[in-house]
């Protein structure tokens, strides 16, 4: 046993936290309001069965070493020393040759990076990524500045690569590079043009790949390591950050190439978020460098649940948020390419995040028709209620009544009613209420997906339930499709065994990259009734119900622009085959 699992085993974290905060018992878990946020209704989770923390309010979360580096501003060295010193426990020593293990993933990070970027620019097998790469409009000296390289389609010429060069298996799988297996390791990286992960001092922590050629997952990334969290890290910041102060302003994307060809265009002071759903970790980089925030995503903002949790911690971490409206859908990249002067004025005439909101509900909705306001007001009313800024808040009440031609009394009181709430009693997709049992649905395909995991992850003590749905007709996300037939193996072999579920031995086996989700929605409160059995396959067959028929409607969504896109170029043929899907799905629609 090394020194990181003996003093995990040793150090009991309810205990360890409990002098920081006070710890309420709550089922079989504990809660506190987060330390690391202000917050009146408690969403800071600690699991004694799991030995770890998650708060649901910004998404910090981890184990005994995490929190005491996050409360401590510590590193992981000086957390293993403190907490090893309080366990009773010698570390083992190190000859003074021998580097610190974090710096020895710094070093094999950068070793890879070599090998990745020679083969993209200098050897045959990087030919075709190159190419694509200047398809793309990626010019050789941006190829240089942010250091693209390729990963060859191959299992093991990366782990070859590295251990001639004496760096071990050990190091080369908790560096993220390589996925552990019976004979040693695999690359994670494979038939991937890779994109370096420095951080803002330059570090190279991790490494985000995209596929080449059509695959699935379309992106992946290094996983959560010791060197390298994703929720608490920027894309591009060791380039911009000076731009960012200079110009007082972070313009915020989604994915690596918007940030590489907005920054080949001149627009110095972009970074990622690696997602839509910004975190604690990301707003403090943030609040580094400028407290004005513009979102430049492809996508509606005031439609997804992740983002708009962000959105409300960013505001209540005093950021001043604008959004950049890009218009048909275009993400950054693609304008930034085609006309940089697009780009420029979308950023320069980016509007209030609230603004935006209204905006958003009026393209959507029609303010003549009752089921559309009520629509309104369970989008617009919890996002009013957390606009931390009492004038601002006044000030957009105003505005909501104007436009939903309703008195100002009874909106903000329904506003002040929500304000009140205990966090337990508001409609929220993985703390749900229920009415007859079937899931409330204000929340997006995703969030719905999430809950089912989480039900799949408490179930009753008796129960010897085995789901046996395709994970294709449930889930969009490839992480959850993973986790889901990781379940149903796990399910079925304690089932032949007449054994209860249990978490420590599922997760046990459990990828990495997967693990820190399972955690987090293991952690999840649930409606206490559903610890019966009758009363969870009724909310588990809801939520089933309910996926199935988000599947079909994305479908019929996706058929309705194809058949728009092929009688505008009068092929009747093709319109008339996607008519009959269209009217097959639907009819498997009502029928659901």
């Amino acid at each position: 046993m090394d020194d990181v699992e003996a003093v995990k085993e040793k150090i009991n974290i309810v205990d360890l936290i409990s002098e920081y905060l006070p710890l309420k018992k709550a089922g079989v878990n504990f809660k506190a309001p987060c330390p690391f946020h202000n917050e009146k209704t408690p969403s800071f989770v600690v699991s004694p069965e799991r030995q770890i923390w998650h708060c649901f309010g910004c998404q910090a979360g981890g184990d005994v070493f995490t929190f005491l580096m996050q409360k401590e501003g510590i590193d992981f060295k000086d957390a293993l020393e403190m907490l090893a010193t309080r366990a009773g426990i010698i570390l083992q020593k190190r000859s003074d040759d021998k580097k610190d293990f974090k710096d020895r993933l710094f070093e094999v990070n950068l070793k890879a990076q070599e090998f990745f970027h020679y083969i993209l620019t200098k050897h045959d097998l990087g030919k075709n990524a190159l190419e694509y790469l200047k398809k793309r409009g990626v010019k050789n000296e941006t190829i240089e500045e942010f250091g693209l390289g390729y990963a060859p389609n191959s299992w093991e010429s990366l782990t070859r690569f590295l251990k001639k060069r004496n760096f071990t298996t050990v190091e080369i799988i908790e560096s993220g590079l390589g996925v552990s297996s019976k004979s040693g390791c695999y690359d994670r990286f494979r038939g991937r043009i890779t994109f370096p992960l420095f951080d803002g001092k330059g570090s190279l922590r991790g490494f985000s790949g995209r596929v080449l050629y059509p695959a699935e997952p379309k992106y992946i990334n290094t996983p959560q390591t010791v060197i390298f969290d994703k929720s608490s890290f920027l894309y591009g910041l060791n380039l911009s950050k000076i731009e960012i102060r200079n110009k007082k302003e972070a313009v915020l994307v989604e994915g690596e190439m918007d940030v590489i060809l907005s920054y080949q265009a001149g627009f110095k002071n972009i970074v990622a978020s690696k997602g839509t759903a910004l975190t604690f970790g990301q707003i403090e980089l943030i609040k580094k460098y400028t407290e004005n925030l513009s979102l430049g995503f492809d996508m509606d903002l005031a439609g997804d649940s992740a983002c708009r949790r962000g959105i409300e911690m960013a505001d209540a971490a005093g950021l001043n948020l604008k959004v950049v409206q890009l218009i048909d859908g275009k993400d950054a990249a693609e304008v930034a390419l085609k006309d940089p002067l697009v780009l420029q004025k979308a950023i320069e005439e980016a509007v209030p995040i609230y603004d935006y909101y209204l905006t958003s509900v009026a393209k959507r909705y029609d303010t003549k028709k009752g089921a559309d306001l009520k629509k309104i007001g369970e989008e617009l009313i919890p996002v009013w209620a957390k606009i931390s800024d009492d004038l601002i808040r006044e000030r957009y009440i105003q505005r909501l009544s104007a436009f939903l031609k309703t008195e100002e009394k009874i909106l903000r009181e329904a506003i002040e009613k929500f304000r009140k709430m205990p966090e337990s009693a508001r409609l929220s997709p993985l703390k749900t209420r229920t009415q007859d049992n079937v899931v409330s649905l204000r929340s997006r395909r995703e969030l719905l997906e999430e809950y089912l995991i989480a039900l799949f992850l408490h179930p009753p003590t008796e129960s010897n339930f085995i789901p046996n749905f395709p994970p294709e007709t449930l889930f969009s996300a490839e992480k959850w499709r993973q986790i889901y037939v990781l379940l149903v193996l796990y399910l079925d072999s304690i089932s032949f065994k007449s054994q209860a579920f249990n978490i420590n031995e599922f997760v046990s086996g459990l990828p990495r990259e997967l693990l820190s989700e399972v955690d987090r929605l293991y952690l999840v409160e649930l409606d206490s009734r559903l610890a019966e059995e009758a009363h969870w396959k009724k909310e588990l067959n809801g939520v089933i119900s309910e996926l199935k028929k988000a599947l079909i409607k994305a479908s019929l969504e996706r058929l309705s622009l194809e058949i728009k896109n092929a009688q505008e170029f009068d092929k009747m043929e093709i319109v008339e085959s996607l008519n009959k899907r269209f009217r097959d799905l639907s009819v498997k629609l009502k029928n659901l």
